[in-house]
């Protein structure tokens, strides 16, 4: 039987970079049906990869392409343009590049209105795309309204309208908090049962994924695939490789690998194939985090009762609060709840609409926009949001160079902090050719070179592989301990747990916790569940050992 999707020798090379392959001889086969997971570093050319199976490349390809891909026997470029995406549907990392209508009806109408669906039955079409995804009641609501997991969903809508043969699905849930993930996912678990569709999956957070596959691809830095088979297998006999490439394995697996060994019968992916273990284990090993807590009594930032409206809706509800000097803190909760036009009007980019904020004690309406910079430095959540130049290298120099800092001593700082985020050999890379890892890379580059008193950060580990995640958070680690207030927006509880020293929960625009970590994980279910949050893996852990062990002695 003649594979669905056959890949022989692919190679490419973009027109800025010929000396060096971005994609290097990539072999492999992928049935009808069938799920795989493409994991590799940032940068490694996955997504580049999936512009050659929806034969946007070569196409539309400045640089050389080389070898064949095919897609039901025949050849992507015999297919004609916008042929091949009724066959390949491509869901992105971020669903709004993929937006060109008003409201979720007419998006879904956009895609099959090009493959000309007769008017009537059209409507049906959306109708049943929306239903597949459970959107259906959000038909006639402008894009504008929806939060992040609403929009991954309507994304996949349009897709899904198009009755693809092969769902490429590109870190769907790189800006999900974790709620909406699991919702996403089981999403495509039941999509799957219902359509048989293939599905790649291009994911740095595996947890989740593995029960709809274990068959991986794994990329290499350099473009290569240097293994093709089950992830179980790949973490028992490539786990140097795959730690040295920085490829993310389950988390329950990265947590307990160090105490497996050869009397365990399988590695755990999961939650649920750990509790089949777990009295295998010692209580001894869930040992906790202890962040050092530097905080003073010094108020560095206050909000004094602070309201924020847009378009007629409340955002953000009397909230007061004092940000402390040497403060590490957490701000966590669902998408849509307020978090980060909270952080907005903390930096001073977003004027309340009433209510009051100081840093320093002076009103930020007293305050010269240079001087405040220099005393807060911002990381967007889109990273395009704050590129000014045109390379790597003149993007993280452009504030010292604003500042008068000699051009000798500015290279010697810029290419350490370069060398510190993996960018110092895109140095002369414009910044919007970079990977989605890469750029928000470069976006932290260019705020920590200012030694602020206090950065502020929207979600700067989304998108990353492990070793640029690891290597980003000893980065703020660093600054914090040398003094420096952190407030990171974050979906991540691991990070919460590891590094946090306060926690803000917010909650439809309100301030509904305000706590350490350890103090949020005593809270109960319900309200975490309310709040979209999940306990972190350590906790979780030793919950299940704690059980199981009481079971099995009892």
């Amino acid at each position: 039987m003649t594979p669905f999707l056959k890949i022989e020798q692919l190679s490419l090379r973009f027109e800025t970079h010929l000396n060096e392959d971005t994609l290097s001889n990539i072999s492999f086969e992928m049935e009808h049906g069938e799920s795989i997971l493409l994991l590799g570093p940032s940068g490694c050319g996955k997504s580049t990869l999936t512009s050659c199976l929806n034969g946007l490349y070569p196409r539309e390809l400045d640089g050389e392409m080389n070898g064949l891909v095919f897609i039901n026997g025949k050849k992507t470029t015999d297919y004609n343009p916008g042929e091949l995406s009724q066959s390949v549907g491509v869901v992105f990392q971020d669903p709004e590049t993929q937006f060109c209508m008003q409201t979720v009806e007419d998006e879904v109408a956009f895609g099959l209105e090009n493959i000309r669906i007769p008017n009537e039955l059209m409507e049906d079409k959306v109708d049943e795309s929306l239903m597949l995804v459970d959107m259906l009641p959000y038909k006639k609501l402008p894009i504008a309204t929806l939060s992040g997991g609403q929009k991954q969903k309507l994304a996949l809508a349009c897709i899904l309208a198009l009755e693809p043969s092969l769902l490429i699905l590109d870190e769907p849930t790189a800006n999900l908090d974790p709620v909406a993930t699991k919702d996403l996912i089981l999403t495509i678990q039941r999509l799957k049962k219902k359509t048989n569709c293939a599905l790649l999956i291009i994911e740095h957070q595996l947890d989740g994924w593995t029960e709809l596959t274990e068959r991986c691809v794994l990329l290499n830095s350099r473009g290569e695939v240097f293994y093709d088979g089950s992830l179980r297998k790949a973490i028992k006999d490539k786990f140097h490789e795959l730690e040295s490439e920085g490829i993310w394995i389950p988390k329950v697996t990265q947590y307990l690998i160090n105490h497996l060994d050869d009397g365990l019968a399988t590695v755990p992916l999961t939650l649920d194939d750990f509790s089949k273990q777990a009295h295998l284990w010692i209580p001894t090993e869930w040992e906790a985090y202890t962040q050092n807590n530097y905080a003073t009594s010094e108020v560095f930032a206050e909000a004094s009762d602070i309201s924020w409206f847009s378009k007629k809706q409340q955002i953000i509800r009397n909230i007061s609060l004092n940000v402390y000097q040497g403060e590490f803190i957490a701000i966590v909760g669902a998408n849509g709840s307020g978090k980060t036009s909270l952080l907005r009007i903390l930096a001073g980019i977003q004027k309340p609409t009433s209510g009051i904020i100081k840093v320093k004690g002076k009103s930020l309406k007293n305050w010269k926009e240079s001087n405040l910079r220099d005393e807060i430095g911002f990381v967007f959540q889109n990273p395009e949001h704050q590129f000014i130049t045109n390379t790597v290298f003149d993007e993280v120099a452009f504030s010292p160079r604003i500042k008068g800092i000699p051009e000798k001593k500015l290279t010697v700082s810029v290419n350490a902090i370069l060398e510190v985020c993996g960018l110092i050999r895109l140095t002369n890379e414009h910044p919007y050719s970079l990977s989605q890892g890469q750029k928000r890379r470069l976006s932290v580059a260019t705020m920590i070179i200012d030694n602020q008193h206090m950065l502020l950060l929207d979600e700067p580990t989304f998108g990353q592989d492990a070793h640029s995640n690891m290597e980003l958070m000893k980065l703020l680690q660093d600054r914090y301990d040398r003094g420096t207030t952190i407030a990171m927006i974050t979906h991540d509880m691991e990070i919460v747990n590891q590094y946090a020293t306060r926690v803000i929960v917010m909650d439809n625009g309100q301030l509904v916790a305000d706590c350490t970590p350890d103090q949020l994980w005593g809270m109960p279910a319900d309200k975490l569940e309310q709040w979209q949050l999940q306990l972190p893996l350590p906790i979780q852990l030793k919950r299940i050992y704690e059980k199981e062990v009481q079971y099995v002695s009892t």
